[in-house]
């Protein structure tokens, strides 16, 4: 284990949100131009299945849930895909 892998720790490997910086400007723009497209649909599933399954709008609590947990879990996924698998 590296210097820089140990200071990162659980948080840093898993979320990656010291990734981002490592691209380069033109890259980093079209990631997160990319990034965001992919979010909001993803969002946009979770709330459409929420409403499908409950029957009811989510409000309040589930929907802070909804996004706090999706982008956790998406960021996760862009971490392992993009920084830490292209090592």
């Amino acid at each position: 284990m590296d210097k820089e892998e140990h200071e990162r720790g659980f948080i840093g490997k898993w979320f990656g949100f010291q990734g981002w910086s490592a691209m380069s400007g033109k890259a980093r723009i079209f990631t997160q131009i990319i990034y965001r497209v992919f979010f909001l649909l993803g969002l946009a599933v979770l709330i459409i299945g929420y409403g499908t399954v409950t029957g009811s709008d989510p409000g309040g609590l589930p929907i802070l849930l909804m996004i706090g947990g999706w982008f956790l879990l998406f960021q996760a996924m862009v971490n392992f895909i993009f920084v830490e698998g292209s090592r």
